[in-house]
């Protein structure tokens, strides 16, 4: 079954913004894949539910939420329908894991990730 797995947000001032969604949501702060660029991911009963990004200095803002994310999906397929589709895509993939993704680009830069677990 499809379901939201989490969203990913941008921040200029991570640790502020840590504390706040700590401090209203009740969330932790937990373990992260060894990415390539800084963030955290904050997890709500064991789920790491918001994943967090740095909004680097000069870059465009277009909103807090960077994108959602659905899964599982098989790759193969959500890749084919997505070319047939014409969207535009990148891949990617959480270290460590099995997992890849992607990412799809919609209307006014909205952005979806779809995981698809080896």
């Amino acid at each position: 079954m499809i379901g939201i797995d989490h969203i990913n947000i941008r921040a200029r001032d991570m640790h502020a913004m840590c504390d706040f969604l700590i401090g209203v949501l009740g969330v932790e702060r937990g373990p992260r894949p060894d990415f390539d660029f800084p963030g955290h991911w904050l997890y709500l009963n064991g789920k790491p539910i918001i994943h967090m990004m740095l909004r680097e200095e000069g870059e465009p803002v277009s909103g807090w939420i960077d994108h959602l994310a659905f899964g599982p999906f098989d790759f193969d397929e959500q890749e084919a329908r997505i070319k047939a589709e014409g969207f535009d895509y990148r891949v990617g993939g959480i270290p460590g894991t099995g997992i890849r993704q992607l990412f799809v680009t919609g209307p006014e830069g909205a952005k979806i990730e779809l995981q698809c677990r080896e």
